[in-house]
């Protein structure tokens, strides 16, 4: 008979856990949604140390963080850039090239 109360949920029961497990896992929800690299990091530290409060603002304050779209990509070749600019330059102070199109020239090689 004591395992059978055991083993026998009320609704309050399941009810309290359908409001803890998703809002335990808010953390998880928000590196998907954004879409993170490290989502499955964010998972395990919800997961196993989510339980302490300070684990669990730790995975939401990584999952909330922006630095992947801080970081610059550089394409092209630099050094190509450099000798380009250096030829406008020559160009320019020749006098083959007006102000505005040196301008205009250097602006899409900065970019």
């Amino acid at each position: 008979m004591s395992c059978l109360t055991l083993l026998s949920i009320s609704w309050q029961h399941i009810l309290i856990l359908l409001i803890f497990i998703p809002s335990y896992f808010v953390p998880t929800f928000i590196a998907l949604s954004r879409k993170k690299s490290n989502t499955g990091a964010i998972f395990a530290l919800n997961l196993f140390l989510g339980w302490s409060l300070i684990g669990w603002a730790g995975a939401l304050i990584w999952a909330l963080s922006n630095k992947e779209g801080h970081q610059q990509t550089i394409t092209g070749n630099t050094s190509s850039n450099i000798d380009q600019l250096t030829q406008l330059k020559a160009l320019h102070d020749q006098g083959v090239i007006t102000d505005a199109e040196f301008e205009t020239q250097k602006k899409r090689l900065l970019q």
